[in-house]
């Protein structure tokens, strides 16, 4: 089964995003990078197996 695109795209937005937004507002930039470059990477991988 294959599932669409946006739903990937919902699961990185609510995940690491929130996530993201989070580290940003406490001022945290060591935990808001570690957040954001493992969305990336795991977005990217996500949509090259696709």
């Amino acid at each position: 089964m294959k599932t669409p695109s946006f739903v990937n795209l919902t699961v990185f937005i609510l995940f690491f995003g929130i996530a993201l937004i989070e580290a940003i507002q406490r001022k945290n930039w060591l935990e808001a990078s570690l957040f954001l470059a493992l969305g990336v990477v795991s977005l990217w991988a996500d949509f090259k197996k696709g």
